[in-house]
């Protein structure tokens, strides 16, 4: 796990204000609100998918007939493709 640190930055009133409300409905701290803003917005989560997950039906056994197959060069810099195809 990351090591937390303290940060300060300066933002609007009006910001600060829209910040506080989202955090409110959601339940949730400003910090908490605003972190998890930053994360999504800085580093996507991905998650692992296995072919194990899924039954593919015809419709999608087609699509990747459609589609061919996808160079390894390509699959090694895409870290979508990467993590979907488990490579």
């Amino acid at each position: 796990m990351d090591r937390i640190i303290q940060t300060g930055i300066r933002i609007s009133e009006s910001l600060y204000e829209r910040l506080k409300r989202n955090a409110k409905k959601e339940r949730r701290s400003l910090n908490n609100y605003i972190s998890g803003l930053l994360e999504a917005a800085t580093e996507p989560v991905i998650p692992h998918l296995s072919l194990a997950d899924f039954k593919l039906d015809d419709d999608l056994l087609q699509l990747g007939k459609t589609i061919g197959s996808i160079p390894k060069s390509r699959i090694q810099h895409d870290p979508r493709l990467k993590s979907i195809l488990g490579a």
